[in-house]
Protein backbone atom coordinates (compact mmCIF):
# COMPACT_ATOMS: atom_id res chain seq x y z
CA UNK A 1 0.00 0.00 0.00
CA UNK A 2 1.32 3.29 -1.17
CA UNK A 3 0.46 5.81 1.48
CA UNK A 4 -0.53 9.41 0.58
CA UNK A 5 2.80 11.11 2.60
CA UNK A 6 4.41 8.61 0.12
CA UNK A 7 2.88 10.27 -3.18
CA UNK A 8 3.82 13.38 -2.09
CA UNK A 9 7.03 13.07 -1.49
CA UNK A 10 7.32 11.10 -4.84
CA UNK A 11 5.60 13.81 -6.63
CA UNK A 12 8.07 16.98 -4.78
CA UNK A 13 11.26 14.39 -5.75
CA UNK A 14 10.07 14.54 -9.06
CA UNK A 15 9.44 17.76 -8.79
CA UNK A 16 12.85 18.77 -7.80
CA UNK A 17 14.70 16.92 -10.04
CA UNK A 18 13.13 18.88 -12.65
CA UNK A 19 13.99 22.04 -11.53
CA UNK A 20 17.07 20.93 -10.81
CA UNK A 21 17.28 19.66 -14.38
CA UNK A 22 16.37 22.10 -16.12
CA UNK A 23 18.34 24.65 -14.05
CA UNK A 24 21.67 22.24 -14.85
CA UNK A 25 20.82 21.98 -18.11
CA UNK A 26 20.89 26.10 -18.21
CA UNK A 27 23.67 26.49 -16.47
CA UNK A 28 26.17 23.55 -18.55
CA UNK A 29 25.03 25.61 -21.79
CA UNK A 30 26.01 28.90 -20.03
CA UNK A 31 29.41 27.57 -19.55
CA UNK A 32 29.93 25.55 -22.33
CA UNK A 33 29.38 29.05 -24.52
CA UNK A 34 31.77 30.85 -21.53
CA UNK A 35 34.64 28.25 -22.50
CA UNK A 36 34.10 28.44 -26.40
CA UNK A 37 34.43 32.69 -25.85
CA UNK A 38 37.30 32.10 -23.53
CA UNK A 39 38.97 29.94 -25.60
CA UNK A 40 38.67 32.45 -28.72
CA UNK A 41 39.56 35.62 -26.85
CA UNK A 42 42.66 33.32 -25.37
CA UNK A 43 43.83 32.90 -29.04
CA UNK A 44 43.77 36.44 -29.58
CA UNK A 45 45.57 37.15 -26.11
CA UNK A 46 48.42 34.43 -27.42
CA UNK A 47 49.18 35.48 -30.74
CA UNK A 48 48.93 39.34 -29.43
CA UNK A 49 51.47 38.42 -26.15
CA UNK A 50 53.49 36.37 -29.01
CA UNK A 51 54.00 40.04 -30.91
CA UNK A 52 54.70 41.83 -27.91
CA UNK A 53 56.96 39.41 -26.88
CA UNK A 54 59.12 39.38 -30.10
CA UNK A 55 59.46 43.10 -29.76
CA UNK A 56 60.79 42.73 -26.22
CA UNK A 57 63.08 39.95 -27.08
CA UNK A 58 64.51 42.44 -29.82
CA UNK A 59 64.90 45.41 -27.19
CA UNK A 60 66.16 43.38 -24.69
CA UNK A 61 69.00 42.34 -26.64
CA UNK A 62 69.87 45.90 -28.71
CA UNK A 63 69.91 47.41 -25.10
CA UNK A 64 71.97 44.64 -23.66
CA UNK A 65 74.58 45.22 -27.16
CA UNK A 66 74.43 48.84 -26.95
CA UNK A 67 74.99 49.43 -23.04
CA UNK A 68 76.83 45.60 -21.88
CA UNK A 69 74.80 45.69 -18.90
CA UNK A 70 74.65 41.75 -16.96
CA UNK A 71 70.98 43.04 -15.57
CA UNK A 72 69.35 43.82 -19.34
CA UNK A 73 71.38 40.40 -20.39
CA UNK A 74 69.44 38.69 -17.73
CA UNK A 75 66.01 40.82 -19.15
CA UNK A 76 66.44 39.15 -22.33
CA UNK A 77 67.22 35.64 -21.08
CA UNK A 78 63.77 35.86 -19.44
CA UNK A 79 62.09 37.55 -22.57
CA UNK A 80 63.24 34.48 -24.72
CA UNK A 81 62.31 32.01 -22.16
CA UNK A 82 59.06 33.88 -22.16
CA UNK A 83 59.01 33.56 -25.80
CA UNK A 84 59.96 29.81 -26.16
CA UNK A 85 56.95 29.06 -23.35
CA UNK A 86 54.32 31.04 -25.58
CA UNK A 87 55.82 28.82 -28.24
CA UNK A 88 55.10 25.41 -26.88
CA UNK A 89 51.15 26.93 -26.44
CA UNK A 90 50.66 27.97 -30.02
CA UNK A 91 50.43 24.25 -31.41
CA UNK A 92 47.73 23.39 -28.84
CA UNK A 93 45.73 26.59 -28.99
CA UNK A 94 45.61 27.82 -32.39
CA UNK A 95 45.75 24.93 -34.52
CA UNK A 96 43.26 24.35 -36.93
CA UNK A 97 42.06 22.60 -40.59
CA UNK A 98 42.46 26.30 -42.07
CA UNK A 99 46.09 27.41 -40.33
CA UNK A 100 48.07 24.75 -39.64
CA UNK A 101 50.43 25.60 -42.77
CA UNK A 102 50.39 29.41 -41.76
CA UNK A 103 51.27 28.03 -37.85
CA UNK A 104 53.67 25.87 -39.13
CA UNK A 105 55.80 28.45 -40.48
CA UNK A 106 55.40 30.84 -37.74
CA UNK A 107 56.55 28.30 -35.13
CA UNK A 108 59.69 27.64 -37.18
CA UNK A 109 60.08 31.77 -37.93
CA UNK A 110 60.37 31.70 -33.90
CA UNK A 111 62.38 28.73 -33.67
CA UNK A 112 64.38 30.83 -36.19
CA UNK A 113 64.54 34.29 -34.83
CA UNK A 114 65.35 33.01 -30.72
CA UNK A 115 68.35 31.06 -32.27
CA UNK A 116 69.57 34.18 -34.53
CA UNK A 117 68.99 36.32 -31.12
CA UNK A 118 70.64 33.62 -29.06
CA UNK A 119 74.04 33.34 -31.88
CA UNK A 120 74.25 37.01 -32.64
CA UNK A 121 74.60 37.95 -28.10
CA UNK A 122 77.19 35.04 -27.53
CA UNK A 123 79.26 36.51 -30.89
CA UNK A 124 78.97 40.06 -29.27
CA UNK A 125 79.59 38.15 -26.17
CA UNK A 126 82.93 36.42 -27.72
CA UNK A 127 83.85 39.79 -29.37
CA UNK A 128 83.08 38.44 -33.00
CA UNK A 129 81.18 41.65 -34.61
CA UNK A 130 80.71 40.01 -38.16
CA UNK A 131 79.15 37.06 -37.01
CA UNK A 132 77.18 39.58 -34.23
CA UNK A 133 75.98 41.89 -36.79
CA UNK A 134 75.18 39.52 -39.74
CA UNK A 135 72.79 37.06 -36.86
CA UNK A 136 71.59 40.36 -35.21
CA UNK A 137 70.27 41.77 -38.71
CA UNK A 138 68.95 38.60 -39.88
CA UNK A 139 66.98 38.18 -36.27
CA UNK A 140 65.30 41.79 -36.58
CA UNK A 141 64.19 41.05 -40.37
CA UNK A 142 62.67 37.47 -38.86
CA UNK A 143 60.97 39.76 -36.02
CA UNK A 144 59.37 41.60 -38.85
CA UNK A 145 58.06 38.83 -40.59
CA UNK A 146 56.67 37.29 -37.20
CA UNK A 147 54.72 40.56 -37.05
CA UNK A 148 52.99 40.46 -39.94
CA UNK A 149 52.56 36.86 -39.95
CA UNK A 150 50.85 37.57 -36.76
CA UNK A 151 48.25 40.00 -38.15
CA UNK A 152 47.27 37.15 -40.51
CA UNK A 153 46.60 34.70 -38.16
CA UNK A 154 45.01 37.69 -36.48
CA UNK A 155 42.70 38.20 -39.49
CA UNK A 156 42.18 34.11 -39.48
CA UNK A 157 41.48 34.11 -36.02
CA UNK A 158 38.61 37.40 -36.63
CA UNK A 159 37.56 35.26 -39.63
CA UNK A 160 37.19 32.17 -37.37
CA UNK A 161 35.51 34.20 -34.31
CA UNK A 162 32.73 36.26 -36.88
CA UNK A 163 31.56 32.73 -37.91
CA UNK A 164 32.01 31.37 -34.35
CA UNK A 165 30.02 34.78 -33.21
CA UNK A 166 27.33 33.85 -35.89
CA UNK A 167 26.94 30.41 -34.54
CA UNK A 168 26.74 31.15 -30.95
CA UNK A 169 24.03 33.66 -31.84
CA UNK A 170 22.01 30.71 -33.53
CA UNK A 171 22.97 28.60 -30.73
CA UNK A 172 21.62 31.21 -27.92
CA UNK A 173 18.41 31.59 -29.62
CA UNK A 174 18.34 27.56 -29.68
CA UNK A 175 18.60 27.61 -25.87
CA UNK A 176 16.32 30.19 -25.19
CA UNK A 177 13.94 28.17 -27.38
CA UNK A 178 14.52 25.19 -25.91
CA UNK A 179 15.05 27.04 -22.29
CA UNK A 180 11.30 27.92 -22.76
CA UNK A 181 10.17 24.55 -23.60
CA UNK A 182 11.58 22.70 -20.99
CA UNK A 183 10.37 25.57 -18.27
CA UNK A 184 7.09 24.63 -20.13
CA UNK A 185 7.10 21.16 -19.85
CA UNK A 186 8.09 21.01 -16.38
CA UNK A 187 5.11 23.35 -15.55
CA UNK A 188 2.60 21.57 -18.01
CA UNK A 189 3.95 17.86 -16.04
CA UNK A 190 4.41 18.89 -12.50
CA UNK A 191 0.47 20.11 -12.79
CA UNK A 192 -0.41 17.09 -14.20
CA UNK A 193 1.28 15.20 -11.02
CA UNK A 194 -0.49 17.70 -8.88
CA UNK A 195 -3.95 17.28 -10.49
CA UNK A 196 -3.19 13.35 -10.48
CA UNK A 197 -2.33 13.44 -7.16
CA UNK A 198 -4.80 15.68 -5.98
CA UNK A 199 -7.58 13.62 -7.32
CA UNK A 200 -6.61 10.29 -6.04
CA UNK A 201 -6.87 12.19 -2.64
CA UNK A 202 -10.05 14.60 -3.24
CA UNK A 203 -12.31 12.06 -5.82
CA UNK A 204 -12.48 9.02 -2.76
CA UNK A 205 -13.47 11.70 0.02
CA UNK A 206 -15.84 12.95 -2.52
CA UNK A 207 -17.18 10.01 -2.90
CA UNK A 208 -17.60 9.45 0.65
CA UNK A 209 -18.83 12.16 1.21
CA UNK A 210 -21.70 11.70 -0.94
CA UNK A 211 -22.26 8.31 0.56
CA UNK A 212 -22.38 9.33 3.96
CA UNK A 213 -25.09 11.89 3.02
CA UNK A 214 -27.12 9.87 1.48
CA UNK A 215 -26.80 7.60 5.05
CA UNK A 216 -27.71 10.43 7.01
CA UNK A 217 -30.51 11.25 4.67
CA UNK A 218 -32.10 7.83 5.13
CA UNK A 219 -30.63 6.34 2.39
CA UNK A 220 -29.10 2.73 3.39
CA UNK A 221 -29.14 0.71 0.36
CA UNK A 222 -26.72 1.28 -2.45
CA UNK A 223 -23.54 0.15 -4.34
CA UNK A 224 -20.37 -0.44 -2.44
CA UNK A 225 -18.25 2.77 -3.31
CA UNK A 226 -15.09 1.72 -5.65
CA UNK A 227 -11.61 1.26 -4.21
CA UNK A 228 -9.45 3.13 -6.89
CA UNK A 229 -6.68 3.65 -5.13
CA UNK A 230 -4.27 1.71 -2.66
CA UNK A 231 -3.07 4.44 0.45
CA UNK A 232 -4.67 4.95 3.22
CA UNK A 233 -8.35 5.94 1.63
CA UNK A 234 -8.84 2.24 0.37
CA UNK A 235 -8.91 1.06 4.04
CA UNK A 236 -11.22 4.29 4.52
CA UNK A 237 -13.17 3.19 1.87
CA UNK A 238 -13.54 -0.55 2.70
CA UNK A 239 -14.35 0.35 5.84
CA UNK A 240 -16.70 3.11 5.32
CA UNK A 241 -18.89 -0.20 2.73
CA UNK A 242 -18.48 -2.94 5.56
CA UNK A 243 -20.15 -0.39 8.05
CA UNK A 244 -22.85 0.68 5.77
CA UNK A 245 -23.72 -2.89 5.39
CA UNK A 246 -23.62 -3.37 9.30
CA UNK A 247 -25.71 -0.52 9.45
CA UNK A 248 -28.10 -2.46 6.77
CA UNK A 249 -27.78 -5.92 8.45
CA UNK A 250 -28.77 -3.79 11.56
CA UNK A 251 -31.68 -1.81 10.34
CA UNK A 252 -33.23 -4.99 8.77
CA UNK A 253 -32.55 -7.21 11.63
CA UNK A 254 -34.60 -4.48 14.44
CA UNK A 255 -37.15 -4.32 11.56
CA UNK A 256 -37.40 -7.75 11.86
CA UNK A 257 -37.25 -7.98 15.57
CA UNK A 258 -40.26 -4.70 15.38
CA UNK A 259 -42.62 -6.77 12.76
CA UNK A 260 -41.88 -10.24 15.12
CA UNK A 261 -42.76 -8.22 18.30
CA UNK A 262 -46.24 -6.75 16.20
CA UNK A 263 -47.00 -10.28 15.14
CA UNK A 264 -46.61 -11.80 18.74
CA UNK A 265 -48.68 -8.94 20.07
CA UNK A 266 -50.82 -9.39 17.97
CA UNK A 267 -51.18 -13.26 18.40
CA UNK A 268 -51.31 -12.17 22.16
CA UNK A 269 -54.22 -10.11 21.64
CA UNK A 270 -55.62 -13.08 19.69
CA UNK A 271 -55.07 -15.18 22.55
CA UNK A 272 -56.02 -12.59 24.99
CA UNK A 273 -60.06 -12.31 23.65
CA UNK A 274 -59.63 -16.35 23.55
CA UNK A 275 -59.27 -16.10 27.15
CA UNK A 276 -62.06 -16.54 29.40
CA UNK A 277 -60.32 -17.33 32.93
CA UNK A 278 -58.45 -20.26 31.71
CA UNK A 279 -57.67 -22.33 34.77
CA UNK A 280 -61.91 -22.26 35.44
CA UNK A 281 -62.05 -23.39 31.91
CA UNK A 282 -59.67 -25.99 32.57
CA UNK A 283 -60.94 -26.75 35.75
CA UNK A 284 -64.65 -26.90 34.09
CA UNK A 285 -63.62 -29.38 31.11
CA UNK A 286 -61.68 -31.47 33.14
CA UNK A 287 -65.37 -31.96 35.46
CA UNK A 288 -67.04 -32.64 32.55
CA UNK A 289 -64.53 -35.19 30.99
CA UNK A 290 -64.91 -36.90 34.42
CA UNK A 291 -68.66 -37.03 34.93
CA UNK A 292 -68.69 -38.56 31.25
CA UNK A 293 -66.44 -40.82 32.21
CA UNK A 294 -68.11 -41.88 34.95
CA UNK A 295 -71.48 -42.01 32.74
CA UNK A 296 -69.71 -44.65 30.64
CA UNK A 297 -69.27 -41.33 27.68
CA UNK A 298 -65.57 -42.15 26.32
CA UNK A 299 -66.35 -40.29 22.96
CA UNK A 300 -67.24 -37.24 25.01
CA UNK A 301 -64.44 -37.53 27.24
CA UNK A 302 -61.76 -38.33 24.66
CA UNK A 303 -63.51 -34.51 23.24
CA UNK A 304 -63.14 -32.95 26.25
CA UNK A 305 -59.44 -34.16 26.56
CA UNK A 306 -58.62 -32.66 22.77
CA UNK A 307 -60.50 -29.71 23.46
CA UNK A 308 -58.70 -29.33 26.57
CA UNK A 309 -55.07 -29.95 25.22
CA UNK A 310 -56.13 -27.62 22.11
CA UNK A 311 -56.88 -24.47 24.30
CA UNK A 312 -53.96 -25.48 26.74
CA UNK A 313 -51.29 -25.39 23.27
CA UNK A 314 -52.74 -21.93 22.40
CA UNK A 315 -52.99 -20.21 25.60
CA UNK A 316 -48.98 -21.30 26.08
CA UNK A 317 -46.14 -18.77 25.43
CA UNK A 318 -46.03 -17.71 21.82
CA UNK A 319 -42.68 -16.44 21.64
CA UNK A 320 -41.10 -19.58 23.07
CA UNK A 321 -40.70 -21.88 20.42
CA UNK A 322 -41.97 -25.92 19.92
CA UNK A 323 -41.18 -28.69 18.05
CA UNK A 324 -42.47 -30.58 15.31
CA UNK A 325 -43.80 -33.08 17.29
CA UNK A 326 -45.56 -30.86 19.11
CA UNK A 327 -46.99 -29.08 16.64
CA UNK A 328 -48.41 -32.20 14.90
CA UNK A 329 -50.19 -33.58 17.95
CA UNK A 330 -51.63 -30.28 18.56
CA UNK A 331 -53.09 -30.69 14.51
CA UNK A 332 -54.52 -34.35 15.51
CA UNK A 333 -55.82 -33.05 18.39
CA UNK A 334 -57.60 -30.38 16.41
CA UNK A 335 -58.89 -32.91 13.21
CA UNK A 336 -60.13 -35.01 16.00
CA UNK A 337 -62.63 -32.12 17.55
CA UNK A 338 -63.47 -31.47 13.69
CA UNK A 339 -64.14 -35.14 13.10
CA UNK A 340 -65.96 -35.29 15.81
CA UNK A 341 -68.65 -32.32 14.62
CA UNK A 342 -68.56 -33.71 10.99
CA UNK A 343 -67.66 -37.71 11.06
CA UNK A 344 -67.28 -39.14 7.89
CA UNK A 345 -67.56 -36.17 5.62
CA UNK A 346 -63.85 -35.67 6.11
CA UNK A 347 -60.76 -37.75 6.73
CA UNK A 348 -57.07 -36.76 7.52
CA UNK A 349 -54.20 -38.51 6.65
CA UNK A 350 -50.88 -38.48 7.71
CA UNK A 351 -47.12 -39.66 6.07
CA UNK A 352 -44.59 -38.46 8.50
CA UNK A 353 -41.25 -39.50 9.00
CA UNK A 354 -40.60 -39.66 12.62
CA UNK A 355 -37.05 -39.17 12.82
CA UNK A 356 -37.53 -35.55 11.31
CA UNK A 357 -40.33 -34.78 14.29
CA UNK A 358 -37.84 -32.79 16.49
CA UNK A 359 -37.28 -29.82 14.63
CA UNK A 360 -37.70 -27.01 16.63
CA UNK A 361 -40.60 -24.65 14.84
CA UNK A 362 -42.53 -21.25 15.95
CA UNK A 363 -45.60 -22.06 18.30
CA UNK A 364 -48.73 -22.27 16.02
CA UNK A 365 -47.37 -23.09 12.68
CA UNK A 366 -49.31 -26.22 11.17
CA UNK A 367 -52.47 -25.90 12.99
CA UNK A 368 -53.67 -22.48 11.82
CA UNK A 369 -52.75 -23.99 7.86
CA UNK A 370 -54.62 -26.77 8.45
CA UNK A 371 -57.30 -24.56 10.05
CA UNK A 372 -57.14 -22.87 6.58
CA UNK A 373 -57.37 -25.87 4.85
CA UNK A 374 -60.37 -27.14 6.46
CA UNK A 375 -62.35 -23.71 6.34
CA UNK A 376 -61.76 -22.68 2.97
CA UNK A 377 -60.77 -26.14 1.16
CA UNK A 378 -63.01 -29.11 2.47
CA UNK A 379 -65.72 -27.68 4.82
CA UNK A 380 -68.22 -26.38 2.46
CA UNK A 381 -67.78 -29.87 0.34
CA UNK A 382 -71.23 -31.79 1.32
CA UNK A 383 -69.91 -34.94 -0.74
CA UNK A 384 -66.94 -34.81 1.81
CA UNK A 385 -63.13 -34.37 1.72
CA UNK A 386 -59.60 -35.15 2.75
CA UNK A 387 -56.87 -33.30 4.16
CA UNK A 388 -53.41 -34.46 4.24
CA UNK A 389 -50.25 -33.94 6.58
CA UNK A 390 -46.59 -35.22 5.25
CA UNK A 391 -43.45 -34.51 7.01
CA UNK A 392 -40.30 -35.77 4.99
CA UNK A 393 -36.90 -34.30 4.09
CA UNK A 394 -35.51 -33.37 0.79
CA UNK A 395 -31.26 -32.14 0.60
CA UNK A 396 -30.80 -30.14 3.43
CA UNK A 397 -34.41 -29.10 4.30
CA UNK A 398 -37.69 -30.90 6.07
CA UNK A 399 -40.21 -30.56 3.99
CA UNK A 400 -43.79 -30.19 5.79
CA UNK A 401 -47.08 -30.36 2.87
CA UNK A 402 -50.44 -29.48 4.06
CA UNK A 403 -52.69 -30.69 0.96
CA UNK A 404 -56.26 -30.65 0.37
CA UNK A 405 -58.26 -31.98 -2.69
CA UNK A 406 -60.99 -28.96 -1.86
CA UNK A 407 -62.20 -25.56 -3.61
CA UNK A 408 -58.54 -24.16 -4.56
CA UNK A 409 -57.92 -20.65 -5.46
CA UNK A 410 -57.69 -19.07 -8.41
CA UNK A 411 -53.96 -17.73 -9.27
CA UNK A 412 -54.50 -14.19 -7.79
CA UNK A 413 -55.47 -15.32 -4.59
CA UNK A 414 -52.48 -17.56 -4.69
CA UNK A 415 -49.97 -14.77 -5.85
CA UNK A 416 -51.21 -12.75 -2.83
CA UNK A 417 -50.32 -15.00 -0.52
CA UNK A 418 -46.70 -15.67 -2.20
CA UNK A 419 -45.83 -12.37 -2.94
CA UNK A 420 -47.52 -10.48 0.65
CA UNK A 421 -44.02 -8.89 1.30
CA UNK A 422 -44.89 -6.16 -1.35
CA UNK A 423 -48.04 -4.66 0.09
CA UNK A 424 -48.08 -2.31 2.94
CA UNK A 425 -48.65 -2.74 6.71
CA UNK A 426 -51.72 -1.12 6.76
CA UNK A 427 -53.24 -3.46 4.13
CA UNK A 428 -51.47 -6.89 5.75
CA UNK A 429 -53.00 -5.72 8.79
CA UNK A 430 -56.28 -5.85 7.67
CA UNK A 431 -56.38 -9.11 5.60
CA UNK A 432 -54.57 -10.52 8.76
CA UNK A 433 -57.40 -9.74 10.51
CA UNK A 434 -60.08 -10.78 8.11
CA UNK A 435 -57.84 -14.74 7.60
CA UNK A 436 -59.09 -16.19 10.88
CA UNK A 437 -59.56 -19.62 11.99
CA UNK A 438 -62.11 -21.27 14.49
CA UNK A 439 -59.65 -21.76 17.59
CA UNK A 440 -56.54 -19.52 17.12
CA UNK A 441 -57.52 -16.51 14.84
CA UNK A 442 -54.09 -16.14 13.71
CA UNK A 443 -53.95 -16.16 9.61
CA UNK A 444 -51.65 -18.11 7.24
CA UNK A 445 -49.89 -14.47 6.30
CA UNK A 446 -48.72 -14.57 9.77
CA UNK A 447 -47.77 -17.87 9.79
CA UNK A 448 -45.52 -17.98 6.51
CA UNK A 449 -44.06 -14.30 8.23
CA UNK A 450 -42.89 -15.54 11.69
CA UNK A 451 -41.67 -18.72 10.06
CA UNK A 452 -39.43 -16.16 7.37
CA UNK A 453 -37.98 -14.16 10.33
CA UNK A 454 -37.45 -17.40 12.58
CA UNK A 455 -35.11 -18.99 9.96
CA UNK A 456 -34.13 -15.87 8.26
CA UNK A 457 -34.95 -17.05 4.95
CA UNK A 458 -37.76 -15.61 2.26
CA UNK A 459 -38.36 -18.43 0.12
CA UNK A 460 -40.40 -20.57 2.78
CA UNK A 461 -43.26 -21.54 1.47
CA UNK A 462 -44.75 -22.98 -1.93
CA UNK A 463 -48.34 -22.87 -3.01
CA UNK A 464 -49.88 -25.39 -5.47
CA UNK A 465 -53.98 -24.92 -6.18
CA UNK A 466 -56.13 -24.95 -9.28
CA UNK A 467 -59.60 -23.98 -8.28
CA UNK A 468 -61.91 -27.07 -7.37
CA UNK A 469 -59.08 -29.42 -7.32
CA UNK A 470 -57.57 -28.65 -4.39
CA UNK A 471 -54.58 -26.68 -2.73
CA UNK A 472 -50.98 -27.69 -1.57
CA UNK A 473 -49.32 -25.75 1.48
CA UNK A 474 -45.23 -26.70 0.96
CA UNK A 475 -43.27 -25.36 4.10
CA UNK A 476 -39.41 -25.93 3.40
CA UNK A 477 -37.94 -26.12 6.62
CA UNK A 478 -33.54 -25.15 6.85
CA UNK A 479 -32.44 -28.72 8.88
CA UNK A 480 -29.11 -26.87 9.54
CA UNK A 481 -27.47 -30.49 9.40
CA UNK A 482 -28.96 -31.01 12.69
CA UNK A 483 -30.96 -33.76 12.12
CA UNK A 484 -30.35 -36.82 9.50
CA UNK A 485 -33.60 -37.82 8.35
CA UNK A 486 -32.31 -39.96 5.59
Amino acid sequence: MIRIRTKLLIYFIILVALVNGVAFYLYDSSEKIMEEYHRSFGRFLLLNETAQQTNNVVEKMNAYIVKKDPFLYREYVDASNQLRANKKKLRNNLENHSNYVTLGNYEKMLASFLDDSVIAVHAFRAGDINQYASYFNEATDIASFIQETTMSLIDQELTTYQTFFTQLTKRNHYYRLTTIFLLTATLIICGLLALYISRGITRPIARLSRAAREISAGHLTGKDLEVTSKDELKLLTETFNQMRKNIVGLVNEIKDKSELDKLLKELELKSLQNQINPHFLFNTLNNIAKMAYLEDAHETTCLIESVSTLLRYNLENIEKPSTLKDEVKVVKEYFYIQQTRFGDRISFKTVIDERCVNLEIPRLTLQPIVENAFIHGVESKEEGGCISLSIFQTGNHIVIEIADDGAGMDEETRKKLLNYKNETENQESSKLKKASGHSTGIGVKNVIKRLQIFYQQQDIIDIESELEKGTIFRLKIPNGGELECD
